[in-house]
């Protein structure tokens, strides 16, 4: 088990299609996974809009996390606003290339993101 604070340095939104939330819509965003003060990985990703219903934006998000001794592959869907997620382990490379878990992500978006990575091999 891995658990970091994530520190998102890059972060965009696109607006595709109309003006406002639609399908197609993208958060795409970069960052740091620190531990003890010291950055031990870098990943990112995107959310892109799958389904409105009212205010309630549901995205399917793909992330890649490179962590010491390789990588891991992340995706689950998640509805905008919410404080957690969790994220199924899909894949890895180096030491982590057969992994599958779960990867639990709190505070979302704001200064005290964080990351639990329950990594089974």
């Amino acid at each position: 088990m891995i658990e970091v604070a994530v520190r998102n340095d890059q972060y965009t939104a696109v607006d595709l299609g109309p003006a406002g939330p639609s399908l197609g819509d993208m958060d795409v965003y970069s960052g740091t996974a620190v531990k003890d003060g010291r950055s031990i990985g870098r990943g990112g990703g995107q959310c892109q809009v799958i389904h409105l219903d009212g205010e309630k934006t549901t995205s399917q998000c793909l992330i890649t996390m490179e962590v010491e001794q390789g990588s891991l592959t992340l995706q689950s869907l998640w509805t905008k606003g919410t404080a957690s997620l969790d994220m199924a382990i899909t894949g890895g490379t180096g030491v982590y290339r057969n992994a599958r878990g779960i990867a639990r992500f709190w505070d979302i978006a704001t200064p005290d993101e964080r990351v639990r990575l329950e990594i089974l091999r």
